[in-house]
């Protein structure tokens, strides 16, 4: 037992509840709940938890606040350990449930208090700063929120934060112009350290807030001025022509200037108003080059989304992410400079090409081998004509893609396709196939393709007809060498009939082969009832809903892995 110093601080009951909990080491094979004493469940501790925080009003403490805090918190310091003394001495048998509730309690009850009383500021400012940059980094839903906040605690705090130039890099320009001007004060705290610049155009929530062509012209003319050689990443996001047209003309005229610290860059005319992405039919247009002409030395990243560009007068080299969306004919590059620009990227990663590549009108000419792209290892391919997919896989070898994007392969039976693909790709861990259409007749040729990416861990689905689904079962002796023998991950993001996938994931069971997590989107989750959630989960496997844009565990691990 811990000191007579200690114990003497407990309650009667707590000491009386303690002997009965160390009595339970004289009781082999005692499992049930231990007498009066229940903790509630973790919504109804959580809840407590929040509400007593909550309840808390920041001030300086009275000495006898600070030794009430502290008694309390020795209490149940004291509660654990007794708790887990008792565990250890029971082990390998487990302590009954409301036992081990009360001790969960208890540590969460010592470490809120604990927290109330650290010397938080004794510490050095450089330890204190790395904290809380954590607190800011680690805050990815309101990082705006936590840093103000973290201002508004004490005086120390806000100096430290202001003269942390990194804290302030992030910062986000959006409609409105309290809005603006404090993404103006985050760029004057930033200081000269490298910045990650975003800016939208409209916002999301109120459709009537914008930011004008004379406001983007100003936000972009400043930043571009008044620090050129910080500013690491700028991502525009915006919904008109007016607007594109501007920012292209102003980075055609600033960027000659030089950007010589652009890692990455992104612009995307979002929205589909006034045309039809079928025929991308533009208004009249004169493509400037990207950034003028200029050399941009430490660019990697490139993301062109319903934009042109000049495309003979960009220097597009040492890219390791080349995005190129929703391009007309017109607009795209000619054959030879897109083979050029893959050539001048030997360390490219990421290749997506959605509604766009090189120019191709059906008579191309003998060109010489493929592209070699040793170092690639994410290839989107999207909204493409049965001939113009065929066209494109022509242009480059890479057979050590590992996430493979194919998307909007529909309108047309892409059997051929499929069947081009096979033994392109054998290292292809993760598959996302929205809208792919084949007939059945081939199914055979399509069962090969699945079987020449023999390590697929990884399957994320949208729009997808029943007999895709069918291709991960043979048709004889499907026990016998069966298709994708290691997929353990799937993502669904939308199945008709909704039956289909419980149907799917019970077959894939039953071979032995069961799906270890199934990620369902918010969509589909809503639509899903009690039934259908527990065939999912009789099959052995486990069932998250997946939020928009989010990235799952297994992902990342499989895209990182060797």
């Amino acid at each position: 037992m811990p000191p007579r110093s200690i114990i003497e601080l407990l309650p009667e009951e707590d000491l009386h509840y303690l002997s009965r909990v160390a009595a339970l080491r004289h009781q082999p094979g005692h499992q049930g709940a231990l007498g009066d004493l229940r903790i509630p469940d973790q919504t109804m501790i959580n809840q407590y938890f929040k509400g007593l925080v909550n309840s808390w009003e920041p001030h300086e403490f009275t000495a006898q606040e600070r030794e009430n805090i502290r008694q309390e918190g020795l209490r149940y310091v004291v509660i654990t350990r007794e708790l887990e003394r008792a565990q250890r001495d029971l082990y390998p048998r487990r302590l009954p449930p409301d036992v081990e509730s009360q001790l969960a309690f208890a540590k969460q009850s010592y470490l809120v208090r604990y927290f109330r009383l650290f010397r938080v500021n004794a510490l050095p400012s450089e330890v204190l700063n790395n904290i809380l940059r954590y607190v800011v980094w680690d805050t990815p839903r309101r990082p705006v929120l936590a840093r103000l906040t973290i201002t508004w605690v004490c005086r120390r705090w806000r100096e430290n934060l202001l003269h942390d130039s990194t804290i302030w890099t992030a910062i986000w320009f959006r409609p409105g112009p309290l809005r603006v001007e404090r993404a103006f004060t985050w760029f004057d705290r930033a200081r000269q350290a490298p910045m990650d610049i975003r800016i939208d155009t409209e916002d999301e929530a109120n459709s009537s807030l914008l930011l004008t062509e004379a406001d983007i012209r100003g936000i972009i003319s400043r930043i571009v001025l008044t620090k050129p050689r910080s500013v690491r990443m700028l991502i525009l996001t915006l919904d008109d022509w007016p607007t594109a047209i501007t920012i292209m003309d102003l980075l055609a005229k600033y960027g000659p200037s030089g950007l010589p610290a652009l890692e990455r860059f992104e612009l995307h005319r979002g929205g589909l108003k006034n045309e039809d992405r079928n025929s991308l039919t533009w208004p009249p247009l004169d493509p400037k080059p990207f950034l003028g002409g200029a050399h941009a030395p430490q660019l990697t990243y490139l993301s062109l989304n319903g934009v042109p560009v000049q495309w003979k007068g960009s220097i597009l080299e040492n890219l390791t992410t080349f995005d190129i969306r929703r391009l007309p004919s017109s607009h795209m590059p000619d054959l030879p400079r897109f083979r050029e620009i893959l050539n001048s990227c030997p360390r490219l990663i990421k290749l997506s090409l959605d509604g766009a590549g090189p120019r191709f009108d059906n008579l191309i000419e003998a060109h010489p081998m493929p592209v070699d792209l040793p170092l690639l290892r994410t290839l989107v391919l999207a909204d493409f004509t049965r001939p113009y997919a065929t066209f494109i896989l022509s242009l480059f070898t890479a057979r050590n893609v590992i996430d493979l994007t194919l998307m909007n392969f529909c309108g047309e039976d892409y059997s051929s396709v499929f069947t081009l693909m096979t033994g392109m790709f054998p290292h292809v861990r993760l598959l996302t196939a929205y809208s792919l259409e084949f007939h059945p007749y081939f199914r055979p040729a399509m069962v090969r393709w699945m079987d020449s990416m023999p390590r697929l861990a990884y399957l994320r689905t949208a729009n997808q007809s029943s007999h895709f689904y069918g291709l991960f079962f043979r048709e004889k002796d499907p026990m016998i060498n069966p298709v994708a023998p290691l997929l353990k991950f799937i993502d669904c993001q939308m199945i008709e009939p909704l039956p289909l996938l419980a149907r799917w994931v019970q077959d894939r069971a039953r071979l032995g082969l069961p799906i270890k997590k199934i990620y369902i989107s918010e969509q589909l989750g809503e639509r899903l009832n009690e039934a259908l959630v527990r065939e999912l989960m009789a099959a052995g496997s486990g069932l998250s809903r997946l939020p928009k844009g989010a990235t799952t565990p297994e992902e990342e691990t499989l895209k990182n892995e060797p």
